[in-house]
């Protein structure tokens, strides 16, 4: 993925500050497919207190402005970690959570065992370990358009996929537009462009899947994050920061 040099320095903040927060909570004594299901929300933002510092590090900007400064929301992301080794049948916990987690569910796995599908382990270089579902990818408006996606979700990825065969993701709009039936399809064929990136392939029935055990997306993300480092290094050169 290439990136248009003109277009680096028009981000709202210095991306260099993102960072990501990662939110999972679950009951003690599990109820129903807690044992199976983990729901995982990643917050990708600039935390006021690190901007603050890195104006004051770089400017004269008295207290009150300092004061001013406020949390830059990027984007969010929510993954869902299917256990498929119990206590539940990973299918029926997916089934239960999302209509969306459903379809997944249903293509990559073989719903009368609660197993991976056979055409899954087919293309699977390992098929064993957990199934981790990117669900949802979402940047505000400003972050948009310059390959910021695929290196957030690949390092959300990087973090959650320990212990996982794959990642299984259905591209798609995900920010609440209406679109038309040929909207959807032409967005969902964007965003499996965008997806292959950082590794995904396209499986079937529009569902892509991330081979965990593989070398190439581990080479892709690297390739992402050496872009962003570019993204970063032009945004401070516009500035004339060090």
């Amino acid at each position: 993925m290439t990136i248009a040099h003109d277009d680096r320095p028009r981000l709202p903040a210095d991306p260099s500050l993102i960072s990501l927060t990662y939110h999972h909570e679950h009951p003690l004594q599990a109820f129903e497919f807690d044992d199976t299901l983990e729901i995982w929300t990643v917050t990708a933002r600039i935390d006021a207190d690190a901007a603050a510092e890195e104006l004051l590090a770089h400017s004269d900007a008295d207290q009150e402005t300092l004061d001013a400064i406020q949390d830059v929301t990027v984007g969010r992301m929510s993954f869902a970690r299917v256990r498929m080794y119990g206590p539940d049948d990973p299918f029926e916990a997916m089934d239960s959570h999302s209509q969306d987690l459903c379809r997944i569910g249903e293509t990559v796995l073989d719903v009368a065992s609660g197993q991976w599908h056979p055409a899954c382990e087919d293309v699977l270089a390992h098929p064993a370990g957990d199934l981790l579902v990117m669900d949802r990818v979402i940047l505000e408006p400003d972050w948009r358009g310059l390959g910021l996606g695929p290196v957030l979700a690949g390092a959300a990825i990087r973090r959650l996929s320990n212990g996982c065969a794959a990642v299984a993701c259905e591209p798609g709009s995900a920010d609440g537009r209406e679109m038309t039936e040929d909207q959807h399809r032409e967005a969902a064929a964007k965003l499996g462009r965008v997806w292959s990136t950082i590794g995904f392939e396209p499986f079937r029935d529009g569902v892509y899947l991330l081979d965990c055990h593989l070398q190439r997306p581990q080479d892709l993300l690297t390739e992402r994050q050496q872009e962003f480092t570019a993204l970063c290094t032009a945004w401070r050169k516009a500035r004339s920061l060090p």
